[in-house]
């Protein structure tokens, strides 16, 4: 009961953080709340089996629960040691209408640290245009860093994926692009399994990301996680559970 009531709290907590009550995923807080309860109200008139039955799959789920979030918990530590990345990839959040959410300032923000340490890094901002969003994801974040001082011409902008799996697709044919174009003869015969890229997403998203990375043909990626708020911690990390069973059961571990 008290689990119940505690998910439907967090599901007005963070509706009230983002001031909108129609986000996609924080629902499920409430409907698993209002499950929760229901299933206390009514248990007592459910057969034992069927009780234990229940038990028996509720156990199996949180411990699949708990072992992903382990291995995502895994992902979220900086990993760009080992030289300088050539190219970053900063994969695309939701933007409100014209403006950065906070996901995707805090992703902006940690690459604009490492850009700044790193003058010869170019970076590639990626991510279209989805519900809600007045521009595509890829062109805020390039009007973002050039505010911040970014040359336009380290910028490098991609506004066609709506996955992370396109994030990464799409970003490695323009990376290969512009060596094609602005590189040395050597430099041009490179592929993705040669060239440092850093990956810059919230610190929950890097295990999958990185996985994505390996099946997309990257094959020296370093990862730059930006922190994320608290009070969404929890429901990015329940959101990116689904997202790692949905990467298997699509694409495999590898």
């Amino acid at each position: 009961m008290i689990i119940g009531i505690l998910c439907i709290l967090y599901y007005i907590a963070i509706c009230k953080y983002l001031r909108r009550w129609n986000s996609r995923f924080p629902r499920f807080w409430l409907i698993l709340g209002l499950g929760i309860l229901l299933f206390e109200w009514k248990k007592n008139l459910l057969p034992v089996e069927v009780l234990r039955g229940v038990r028996f799959v509720e156990t199996g789920i949180l411990a699949l629960f708990f072992g992903v979030e382990v291995l995502i918990a895994s992902g979220m530590r900086r990993g760009a040691s080992g030289g300088e990345c050539r190219y970053l990839i900063v994969l695309g959040a939701k933007v409100d209408g014209y403006h950065l959410t906070d996901a995707l300032k805090q992703r902006l923000d940690a690459a604009l640290l490492y850009l700044r340490e790193h003058p010869e890094t170019k970076v590639i901002v990626s991510g279209g245009q989805g519900h809600g969003e007045s521009v595509p994801e890829g062109r805020a974040m390039a009007e973002y860093l050039r505010k911040c001082g970014i040359a336009q011409g380290r910028i490098l902008t991609e506004e066609k994926s709506t996955t992370t799996r396109e994030n990464l697709v799409y970003s490695g044919k323009i990376l290969l692009e512009d060596l094609q174009q602005n590189a040395s003869e050597t430099a041009r015969k490179e592929t993705l399994q040669d060239i440092r890229v850093g990956v810059v997403t919230n610190s929950f998203h890097i295990y999958r990301a990185v996985r994505i990375a390996g099946q997309a043909g990257y094959g020296n990626v370093a990862t730059v996680p930006a922190p994320t708020t608290r009070i969404m911690l929890v429901n990015y990390m329940t959101r990116e559970f689904f997202g790692v069973l949905k990467m298997w059961v699509v694409n495999g571990n590898g």
